[in-house]
């Protein structure tokens, strides 16, 4: 924290006996080098934050209009201030200096006692120096403890809290689309809002030469207007690698993002506020109302997966989560929020990204759709986790009625019934199919197949014939055969859910006789 007018004055300038005369409202500048001249023309040489010493050498002789504009011109480079040395050129300052420095805010003091400018300069700039340095250890330790946070894949949140510990006043992370990230040092986002738009430093984070969002740090800090900009400089520069890091290239997870699934999938809780800045972190900052769909994906490789994923957050131009979980490889996407059928739009739209990668041997499931808080995101995330591990072993087996992707709520019937014990299963088939099965046994027909395609397709005879490439003739044929046999109309609408419960019932007991 750099000194200010008012602190050198009262300790450094004692001995100088200095009397402010304007300006008193700005004495709380903060100063960044003493220094003294003579020169008229000083003002071009100045970068601002100095404090001037001078005897008015430079002054001897002149007008009150050139006195006047010496100052507008040294008040226009935004020095901290003036110190005029009384009894070399002026008894009193001029009035008209006192005017001219009142009218720019510019503190203009007088030191009437004589003290060699060489003392004063050596003494205030020792203290500058001294707290500049202290300054520069105050940061690289920060930066440290930033590394460190970063090490342990920790968020934004625990980042903020070591930056606002540093600038002792709030500190918000807002993206650049306009979301608010993470804050801290605040109780709400209302309050964090009204940080930003009071902010006493601002930096921009560029992650990956591009721009991500903007660190601030709110109104109140102790550190002085130099020293704040420093730290939240140096903190968004340390911000961006983290942010890119956290962010999912092609072929290889993210850490972050990798860290945050796996704490969704073992349900671990997560407030929501933590929850934001994570995802934030892995490159999906939350908006307003947001909701997700959670995918997961079996691959011969979690690469082939990734990228899979990948493709699809490309081709929506939205916010994506991708992470491997004990081999699985996950995914929240948050879909186009027009889609009437998100679940829907996301199944169609990874279709056609295995179609146009040609990625084979890959088993995908959509899960349901969540909301943007901890709980539902672990409760859909959780769910596609035994469907997929259903729709893998029922594409290696041949048993069930899907492509490479499927969704949950397809899967559920198949879902309750895997979970029956395996007498339950075959009761189920026996006092519900077993006519018709004894005929595809003796007959090696497939009657049982073509009543659960004629049931998935809605009891459409066009639809079902198309699916099996048989004529519709044929199928009423089959279908007749089965109503003779089962000794009721498969048809009725009351009965389609027992009977695919049935039918699931009986591949999975197919199955596990190696039928």
């Amino acid at each position: 924290m750099l000194p200010t007018v008012r602190q050198l004055l009262a300790d450094q300038f004692l001995a100088a006996d200095p009397l402010v005369l304007s300006g008193r409202s700005s004495l709380d500048r903060a100063v960044g080098w003493v220094h003294s001249s003579e020169i008229f023309e000083i003002s071009p040489l100045l970068s601002g934050g100095e404090l001037l010493l001078t005897t008015g050498l430079g002054l001897a002789g002149v007008d009150a209009g050139t006195r006047r504009h010496y100052l507008r011109e040294i008040a226009d480079r935004e020095v901290a201030g003036v110190a005029v040395e009384l009894g070399r050129t002026f008894d009193i300052v001029p009035p008209d200096m006192v005017a001219e420095a009142s009218r720019a805010g510019l503190p203009l003091i007088a030191l009437r006692r004589v003290v060699p400018f060489i003392d004063l300069c050596r003494a205030a700039n020792t203290v500058i120096v001294s707290r500049e340095v202290g300054m520069l250890r105050v940061v690289d330790g920060l930066t440290r403890e930033l590394l460190v946070e970063l090490g342990l894949g920790h968020g934004p949140a625990q980042l903020l809290a070591k930056i606002g510990a540093v600038t002792g006043c709030p500190v918000v992370l807002v993206a650049g689309g306009g979301a608010l990230v993470a804050a801290h040092g605040v109780d709400d986002d209302r309050s964090a809002w009204a940080a930003v738009e009071s902010a006493g430093a601002e930096a921009k984070i560029m992650v990956r030469e591009s721009f991500w969002g903007t660190l601030t740090a709110g109104p109140g800090s102790p550190l002085d207007p130099t020293a704040l900009v420093e730290v939240v400089e140096r903190a968004a520069a340390v911000l961006g690698p983290a942010l890119a890091q956290s962010a999912a290239p092609t072929g290889r997870p993210g850490r972050v993002a990798t860290r945050l699934l796996a704490d969704l999938v073992a349900d671990k809780q997560i407030r929501s506020a933590d929850l934001r800045a994570r995802l934030a972190a892995a490159g999906a900052g939350v908006t307003a109302g947001m909701r997700w769909v959670p995918v997961a994906i079996d691959a011969p490789d979690a690469r082939i997966a990734i990228r899979l994923l990948d493709s699809a957050v490309k081709a929506l131009g939205r916010p994506g989560v991708i992470g491997e979980v004990h081999a699985t490889v996950y995914g929240v996407l948050a879909p186009d929020p027009t889609a009437t059928d998100p679940v829907a739009a996301t199944a169609d739209l990874m279709r056609k990204m295995c179609a146009n990668n040609s990625i084979d041997g890959v088993t995908l499931v959509v899960g349901d759709p969540a909301e943007s808080t901890a709980a539902s995101l672990s409760t859909a995330l959780i769910a596609t986790g035994p469907a997929l591990r259903l729709a893998v072993r029922q594409r290696r087996d041949r048993s069930g009625q899907h492509g490479p992707v499927t969704t949950r709520r397809e899967l559920v019937g198949d879902l309750l019934v895997d979970a029956l014990p395996a007498a339950d299963r075959a009761r189920l088939v026996d006092t519900t199919l077993a006519p018709m099965i004894a005929w595809d046994t003796t007959h090696h027909s497939a009657l049982a197949h073509t009543l659960e395609v004629f049931l998935r397709h809605g009891g459409s005879a066009t639809r079902c014939a198309a699916a099996l490439h048989i004529g519709r003739q044929s199928l009423y044929q089959r279908l007749d055969r089965i109503k003779a046999l089962l000794g009721f109309d498969p048809a009725a609408p009351e009965l389609t859910a027992t009977l695919l419960l049935a039918l699931g019932a009986h591949r999975v007991h197919s199955v596990g006789r190696g039928e």
